[in-house]
C-alpha cells in the first residue's frame, strides 16, 4: 500500500477473516493483479466481528479491532471515521442499504452478492435481486456499486460473453444470440472437493464455501430459470431434481440452484434459457440423504468448512462455467478448472480461489460505472484477464454434434 493521505483511495474491507476473505487478502499479496490492485490503494482497512490468533494482513494493511458490522449506522460510522472511499463485502451486510449509504457519503462499494442484515428472515434470491433491478433499483448517481463480483455471480456472467465469441469463432458468424441460434445459457459447477483425512460417510454438511449460506440456497422453496427474459419456476426445490449438463470434459448430474446471475444475465439475453446447475461435494450429497426429505432447518445442521484454516488435508477440484447450447453449432463450455493444489498455494481451496480472482478483477473495475451494475455491465475482457492471470487460462470444450436440449429435456432424476 501506498502511504496514506487525506482524500486518497482508502478502501475498508468488510468479512476479512471468513474463507473469502482471507482467499481476497492472499489475492492481493501474492498475484499480479493484487500488487496492480494494491498498488492504487492508499490505505486498506480491514474489520470482521472475530478475532483471530494469525489473521492474514497484507503488507501496509491496517487491521481494526473487531466488529460487528450489523446496521447501516455502523457501516457509516466507519466510513465517516476512517475517510473510506470504497467499502468491500465479502461477509452479509444488506446491500441495498449499504449502496445506499456509500453513495451518500461518497463511497464506492463491491460485494460477491447480494444479502440481507444477518439474523433477518431470508429472502428468495429470484426477490432478492429484483430490488436491485428496474424499476426497484434504487437511484444512485454519486458513485460506483458493483453486486456480485466474485465466481458465480462474477466470473461466469463475463464467461457467457466470452463463450459466445468463441462459439462464433468456430462457427463462423457473428457472436449474438441470434447469429448463434442459442436455445440456452446453463453456468455449469462440479466440485469434487474432499478432506483425504476424513470419511465422506459422515452425516456433516461439508462445503467449501458457507455451509450455512449453500444451505440456504439448496433449501429454497423453489427452484428457477429464466425464459423470455423473465423467471420462471421450475415446479420443484433445488434439493428435489437432477439435470445433467456438460461441465468440461465431463456431464454432470446437477441441481438448479437460484442464483442471481441467472436473473441479471436474463436482461442480456432474453431470447435464451438460462440457469445454474451445481454437483456439489461428495460428502455434503451424503449429508442430504441422511436427512429427512421435510422440516429441514439449516440452523440445526451439523456442518463442517473444507477449507484452511479449518482443514487443510484437501484433494480434487472445482470446475466452473458456462455451457452455450445452439441449435445450429451444437454446445461449447468454456470455464476454469481448478484443482485444489492452487488454492493452497495461496492458504485456501479452488473454490474460494474462484471467488477471490473475481473479487479482485471486479475491483480492479470499480469506478467504471456509476450506480448498481453488475460484471455483465463492465469490461469482460479485462475482468476475465484479471482472473486468468491467477487460476490460469479458461477451458473451452466445443462438441459440435451435441443435440439442442433445454432443462426439461435434462431432467434426470431425483436428487434425494
Amino acid at each position: 500500500m501506498k502511504d496514506s493521505r487525506a482524500g486518497a483511495a482508502r478502501a475498508l474491507f468488510v468479512g476479512c477473516h471468513g474463507g473469502v476473505g482471507r482467499a481476497v487478502l492472499s489475492v492481493i499479496e501474492r498475484s499480479a493483479p493484487g500488487r496492480r490492485l494494491a498498488e492504487r490503494l492508499d490505505a486498506l482497512l480491514l474489520v470482521d466481528r472475530h478475532a483471530v490468533d494469525t489473521p492474514t494482513v497484507p503488507p501496509g494493511a491496517t487491521l481494526l479491532p473487531p466488529m460487528t458490522v450489523d446496521s447501516v449506522e455502523t457501516l457509516t460510522s466507519l466510513v465517516r471515521q476512517h475517510s473510506i472511499t470504497t467499502v468491500v463485502d465479502v461477509s452479509s451486510i444488506d446491500t441495498v442499504e449499504c449502496t445506499k449509504a456509500c453513495d451518500a457519503l461518497g463511497a464506492d462499494f463491491l460485494c460477491t452478492s447480494i444479502e440481507e442484515w444477518p439474523g433477518q428472515a431470508t429472502i428468495a434470491t429470484d426477490e432478492a435481486i429484483a430490488r436491485l433491478l428496474p424499476p426497484s433499483r434504487p437511484v444512485l448517481p454519486n458513485r460506483s456499486h458493483l453486486v456480485g463480483a466474485g465466481a458465480n455471480p462474477g466470473i461466469v456472467n463475463a464467461l457467457v460473453f466470452a463463450a459466445m465469441e468463441a462459439m462464433a469463432e468456430r462457427a463462423g458468424v457473428q457472436a449474438t444470440p441470434e447469429a448463434l441460434d442459442l436455445q440456452s445459457v446453463l453456468i455449469t459447477e462440479e466440485d469434487t472437493t474432499h478432506d483425504v483425512a476424513s470419511p465422506t460417510g459422515h452425516r456433516e454438511f461439508a462445503m467449501t464455501w458457507s455451509p450455512p449460506h449453500c444451505l440456504e440456497e439448496l433449501f429454497e422453496p423453489r427452484a428457477f430459470a429464466a425464459r423470455n427474459g423473465q423467471v420462471v419456476d421450475l415446479g420443484h426445490r433445488p434439493l428435489d431434481v437432477w439435470y445433467r449438463a456438460r461441465c468440461g470434459e465431463s456431464i454432470i448430474e446437477g441441481m438448479a440452484v437460484p442464483h442471481e446471475e441467472v436473473v441479471t444475465l436474463a436482461r442480456r439475453l432474453p431470447s435464451v434459457e438460462i440457469g445454474f446447475l451445481y454437483r456439489i461435494p461428495e460428502a455434503a450429497r451424503r449429508a442430504l440423504e441422511t436427512r429427512p426429505a421435510t422440516g429441514r432447518d439449516p440452523r440445526t445442521w451439523p456442518t463442517r468448512r473444507l477449507y484452511p484454516p479449518w482443514t487443510t488435508t484437501l484433494a480434487g477440484e472445482d470446475r466452473v462455467g458456462v455451457l452455450l447450447g445452439s441449435r445450429k453449432y451444437g454446445e461449447l463450455w468454456m470455464g476454469f478448472r481448478t484443482d485444489v493444489s492452487l488454492g493452497l498455494q495461496y492458504g485456501t481451496n479452488a473454490t474460494q480461489l474462484q471467488v477471490a480472482a473475481g473479487v479482485v478483477a471486479g475491483w480492479l473495475q470499480l469506478g467504471t460505472r456509476t450506480g448498481i451494475h453488475f460484471v455483465e455491465d463492465l469490461d469482460w475482457r479485462a475482468f476475465l484477464d484479471a482472473a486468468s492471470e491467477v487460476l490460469g487460462p479458461p477451458l473451452i470444450v466445443h462438441d459440435p454434434d451435441a443435440a439442442p436440449a433445454g432443462l426439461a429435456e435434462r431432467r434426470v432424476g431425483v436428487v434425494v
